[in-house]
């Protein structure tokens, strides 16, 4: 089999094989054996064709037949012949057959960079230093007191945050549009639940109050036939409510999974809760830093193949935060995070995982399976008294396995890495690391 390599540049190979007449030949052969052995040809007893007569009815159809096949079984020889490494599936190219019966075909792939480490003891990272103190626990207690708000009817004329409730019915040119009328809508004033003019129309109203509204629909708005436009809405205000933050009683306290329903307990688990944050921040902190260092110090060409797949699995990821109803709609969800918009991160995140792999390598990394367990307890910890089910479904899941694993190599390369780092340590403000940890995230 004759096999050789072009390279059109980059990443890219144009692997050409041809394989002899001889084998193309004998693949047919054995086709049209098989569909002899069992065809049914007037005159002749089932599986008793001549030869001749099979390849008659058989061979052209064998020979079109038999070309995937020979592909799927010499394209590893090809590559083991020419010692490429692709990263990817290839794109076939068929030349057809020759005059002597030979088949060509070309395939088309990327290759795998060749990767030369450096700037390895040159990393810089600066190491936010955090307290946690009573101010931010009566933050964090705030937070968690206005996430828990009831509403209350008042008497007052609404305002943002208020939660009002209403009738309305909309016209353009004196005629009522279709999704143009509701009864009984409440709005959270101020989230951008609704149209922008209506909202800010709604502020300085009191309920029991019935009045007219001019809001014009963005040029953006689904609906085409209403975008633009400008509808009079005829709102009958029902009722204002405004936003009251939960007490820190006993049995608020409980429900918040604090057995002893006091404040101080609350305090405490806040606390606790807290420096967890704080402590999973700063890894992250020193984590991206060192990853970006050796991304900035190796700039590489990443092949293509492998950045579309990691471009799908962003997409998958993303889907996770968003109505069930886009997860489920592949087209919708590609339009809402085009290619484009991921291009970037994804070649990022590829050219990470190679320079990973690369580190490994050349620093003989090998995975330390006690931390792997003590990362496998630290997971299970987080699901309380289902502990042990997670560990054990974890031990059953080879997927969830490998990605643990994953997880524990990638932090053994950072620690690694950290060994010969410059370190310097920053003072940081609470919200600042852990804004900052959300942004990484």
């Amino acid at each position: 089999m004759d096999v050789s390599v072009e390279n059109p540049g980059g990443l890219k190979r144009r692997l050409k094989v041809q394989i002899p007449a001889e084998r193309v030949n004998g693949a047919v052969d054995e086709k049209v054996k098989r569909v002899g052995a069992n065809a049914r040809i007037p005159g002749f007893r089932p599986g008793k064709a001549p030869t001749k007569i099979l390849y008659q009815r058989y061979g052209e159809q064998a020979r079109q037949e038999v070309v995937s096949e020979l592909v799927q079984q010499t394209y590893p020889e090809a590559l083991e012949q020419s010692e490429l490494n692709p990263a990817g599936q290839p794109e076939i190219e068929f030349d057809g057959f020759g005059e002597d019966g030979s088949l060509a075909y070309a395939a088309n792939v990327e290759v795998y960079p060749e990767i030369e480490l450096s700037g390895l003891d040159d990393i810089s990272v600066e190491k936010p230093q955090t307290e946690v103190d009573d101010g931010d626990i009566d933050n964090t207690l705030t937070r968690i007191r206005e996430q828990n708000k009831t509403y209350e009817d008042v008497e007052r004329e609404a305002a943002d945050g208020d939660k009002v409730t209403l009738d309305y019915v909309g016209r353009i040119d004196g005629e009522a549009f279709e999704g143009g009328s509701a009864d009984d809508m409440t709005i959270t004033l101020g989230e951008q639940q609704f149209l922008p003019d209506m909202e800010r129309g709604l502020v300085g109203h009191k309920a029991g109050e019935d009045f007219n509204l001019d809001v014009t629909f963005p040029e953006e708005y689904g609906a085409k036939e209403l975008a633009g436009k400008t509808a009079t809405f005829e709102i009958k205000l029902k009722s204002v409510a405004g936003p009251k933050s939960a007490e820190l009683t006993e049995d608020f306290i409980k429900e918040m999974g604090i057995e002893e329903g006091t404040e101080e307990a609350l305090r405490a688990r806040v606390r606790e809760s807290l420096e967890q944050e704080v402590k999973h921040a700063i890894e992250t902190s020193v984590k991206t830093q060192v990853m970006d260092n050796l991304y900035e110090a190796n700039p590489i060409e990443v092949p293509q193949p492998m950045v579309a797949q990691e471009i799908e699995r962003m997409r998958k990821e993303a889907s996770q935060r968003l109505p069930e109803q886009l997860q489920n709609n592949p087209e919708q969800l590609k339009q809402m995070l085009p290619d484009e918009a991921l291009q970037e991160q994804a070649e990022k995140r590829v050219a990470l995982g190679l320079l990973i792999a690369e580190v490994i390598s050349a620093r003989e990394i090998e995975l330390d399976q006690a931390k792997v367990d003590e990362k496998m307890e630290e997971v299970a910890a987080g699901y309380g008294d289902q502990a042990e089910q997670v560990k054990q479904y974890y031990q059953q899941n080879p997927q969830l396995m490998q990605g643990l694993q994953a997880m524990v190599m990638e932090q053994q390369v950072v620690d690694n890495l950290l060994e010969n780092a410059t370190i310097t340590e920053k003072e940081t403000e609470l919200d600042e690391l852990l804004n900052a940890n959300q942004n990484a995230g």
